[in-house]
């Protein structure tokens, strides 16, 4: 690649992103501030005129109806009795939202021109998948791309753990993205590590990897404003993201960041970072026409013709 690009994107998981883990925030997760999230994403992208790659836990784009009678009867094992075990309850409970919101994938499919990837079906850790189970997981999001009617043809695995990566072009995934750089070493504190990395201003882009599949860089997560991440500056964050943006231009290479859209429910304050960016990354495409890419767009070559998404 000659040329640099900056990309967008998003981990759409709901509830499914904490499964084996209770997290007293996700009580606001419900249907209204779920649609409220996207729509706010939506618009603002389509202000910038900016294309992005909406990566969905396929579960989450069921009906609980769908779920409950076609895939559930299949995770009987171990290892995803250890994953849906903690929250078995709250999934069966047609009161509860937050699960099951098929509403999103069509307003995200209806825009024509966002890329639907994959999130894991499950959104199990890939870490926690072996033998027959692997084949399993790969087999749903296979399944899901199929019904949905969409060309499912990168992932971005669940909690960015990359594993079993040399089995998905099996599956008719060719790409997928890779975790973000860290700074400094695992064994420093996580807050530490996160509190590092967000005001660093200098981060550097990062080089598209080809392959079978294809590393596509994992970039930065843009900026949650919840905990003491509520105290970096908007301003530092726009160092950083234009550091990224610059640097990619000059060297060839890919600025790519990425957040989860309910960061914007547990923390509104993300929206204001979120539309500057947009309105920066809108400047580069301005001034350097076809910048933007999704990240199929990374891919050398798309095995099927069934695009509906652009």
């Amino acid at each position: 690649m000659s040329e640099g690009s900056v990309t967008l994107s998003f981990d759409c998981e709901g509830k499914w992103g904490m499964t084996d883990i209770y997290t007293p925030w996700d009580v606001n997760l419900t249907r209204t501030n779920l649609l409220s999230a996207y729509d706010f994403i939506l618009q603002t992208l389509e202000k910038y005129n900016i294309s992005a790659t909406f990566a969905f836990v396929g579960a989450f784009t069921e009906t609980r109806e769908e779920f409950l009678d076609i895939s559930y009867p299949n995770l009987s094992s171990a290892r995803y009795a250890n994953w849906i075990g903690p929250s078995k309850d709250r999934i069966l409970d047609k009161s509860e939202e937050g699960w099951f919101l098929p509403e999103l994938f069509e307003m995200v499919l209806g825009q024509k021109k966002h890329e639907i990837a994959s999130h894991g079906y499950t959104h199990i850790p890939f870490t926690s998948l072996a033998g027959s189970d692997v084949k399993l997981e790969l087999d749903m999001i296979r399944s899901w791309s199929e019904k949905k009617n969409i060309d499912c043809s990168t992932l971005i695995f669940p909690r960015n753990i990359v594993y079993h990566q040399e089995v998905l072009k099996d599956f008719g995934i060719f790409g997928y993205r890779d975790p973000p750089i860290s700074l400094l070493s695992p064994r420093v504190p996580k807050y530490l590590r996160t509190l590092a990395e967000e005001i660093w201003i200098f981060q550097k882009s990062e080089k598209l990897k080809k392959g079978n599949p294809t590393r596509i860089p994992g970039g930065a997560f843009i900026n949650w404003k919840s905990g003491f991440r509520r105290a970096i500056p908007n301003s530092i964050s726009m160092l950083k993201y234009k550091s990224m943006i610059d640097n990619a231009m000059k060297r060839g290479e890919v600025a790519h960041f990425w957040l989860h859209p309910h960061n914007l429910i547990t923390s509104p304050q993300t929206k204001k970072l979120f539309s500057d960016l947009c309105a920066q990354i809108a400047l580069c495409e301005e001034s350097m026409p076809s910048t933007v890419k999704r990240q199929k767009d990374y891919l050398d070559l798309l095995p099927s013709s069934k695009l509906t998404d652009a």
